[in-house]
């Protein structure tokens, strides 16, 4: 990213419309040649020095009104992106990811067992049952906390996308209604549904990585933690935070789970090429790909910077109350506020399940979007020009 995105609740988008008033001025399409015509008639026969006085601050009144208007579009424009987000994108994913998590970190099959070995004690050694019960402590609790992290990766990454690429689209829209003369090219459809495309590859590719890195963390975290052992809510918390630092401890970036390497999308799940794509000159193809390059470019810089771990742990940190709110319903009536470790197995498991599910609903996607973290972050992303755009835009002659 061409500048740090620092982390604020109170961002504010006034200041970037300042910085950039003679781009959003254009944008804003409030300032045409009529207006300059009329004020040369009004003031035709004033003398030169007060015709400039008061051409200067019409001028400046002028400009205030855009940049008050260019304000209000932005931030409209911005808000109706994240409602996109939230009620459209993220929840359209979602079942996806529920899908690949559940084949990833089967439960039924363990559980199928441990039902007929109730049915039939003999079924299985006291030791193949104790393996059994182990292995379903480890996933049961990694099952959970790879729906909260995957949750929370794909909540902000759908947001950056899409950030990126509204804000991409609003200075198309504006170079083309201000400057018909522009060589400059918009983005295509084509360029549009590939960048979203992305979107799929975490449920696809990049899950299985952040499912094996989670086991292996939870595996030793639980590792001597007794099945009969009764747990508080607070130090059933604390499982929770100790497999967080220890997966902070060890993985890659994040970026590793939400994009691949060299920004090249598996072929089994690239959507095919529409017919304008096939029609498409080698020229026309060559600069759409490179388009997509610098969209993806960005897009990685974001995920890799460290105010995006900043926010990200700000949102695993709000998921983690939001599950402990869950688990805390199965404590009431609790005579010593305390329950053993394998009876909290099928809540713990639930509770990784209530995350993926209700798309339309999802009581932590609302979590997430109400973040004023969020909030700031998607914002600086959305305002966080290049100097590409930013510099073109410029080139035109507010009159």
């Amino acid at each position: 990213m061409t500048t740090p995105l620092h982390i604020t609740c109170h961002y504010d988008l006034k200041a970037w419309v300042k910085k950039y008033r003679r781009s959003l001025l254009i944008a804003a399409g409030l300032v045409g040649g009529g207006t300059a015509i009329y004020y040369g008639v009004q003031y035709l026969g004033l003398d030169s020095q007060s015709r400039k006085e008061r051409d200067a601050a019409r001028v400046a009144l002028v400009q205030k009104e855009a940049e008050e208007r260019a304000e209000v579009q932005l931030q409209s424009h911005f808000e109706g992106i994240q409602r996109i987000s939230d009620s459209t994108t993220l929840p359209s994913v979602l079942p996806h990811l529920k899908a690949s998590l559940y084949s990833k970190v089967d439960l039924e099959g363990l559980t199928d067992k441990l039902m007929l070995c109730k049915v039939d004690p003999q079924l299985l050694s006291h030791r193949d049952k104790m393996q059994l019960w182990q292995e379903l402590k480890t996933r049961s609790f990694a099952r959970t906390v790879c729906a909260m992290t995957a949750v929370s990766l794909l909540d902000l990454f759908i947001r950056i996308q899409l950030n990126i690429l509204g804000r991409r689209v609003y200075f198309d829209t504006a170079r083309n209604m201000m400057n018909s003369e522009d060589s400059h090219v918009p983005l295509s459809m084509s360029v549009q549904h590939k960048f979203i495309a992305f979107a799929g590859y975490l449920h696809h590719k990049g899950l299985a990585t952040l499912v094996a890195d989670t086991y292996k963390v939870v595996e030793i975290v639980l590792r001597g933690k007794q099945l009969k052992e009764p747990y508080t809510i607070d130090e059933l918390r604390d499982v929770f935070m100790k497999i967080r630092a220890s997966l902070d401890s060890r993985r890659s970036p994040w970026v590793q789970y939400v994009l691949p390497p060299e920004n090249v999308l598996p072929d089994e799940f690239v959507a095919t090429s529409s017919a304008a794509d096939a029609a498409a000159s080698v020229s026309d193809m060559t600069h759409e790909d490179d388009v997509l390059a610098q969209l993806m470019n960005e897009t990685r810089a974001v995920v890799s910077s460290d105010e995006f771990n900043e926010v990200l742990a700000v949102c695993l940190d709000a998921i983690l109350d939001g599950v402990m709110e869950e688990l805390y319903t199965i404590y009431r009536g609790s005579p010593d506020n305390s329950i053993p470790l394998a009876r909290m197995l099928p809540p713990v498991a639930g509770a990784g399940s209530t995350l993926l599910e209700h798309p339309d609903e999802n009581r932590f996607i609302s979590i997430l979007a109400n973040l004023p973290q969020v909030h700031a972050f998607c914002a600086l992303v959305y305002t966080n020009s290049s100097e590409e755009v930013v510099a073109s835009a410029s080139t035109v002659e507010v009159v």
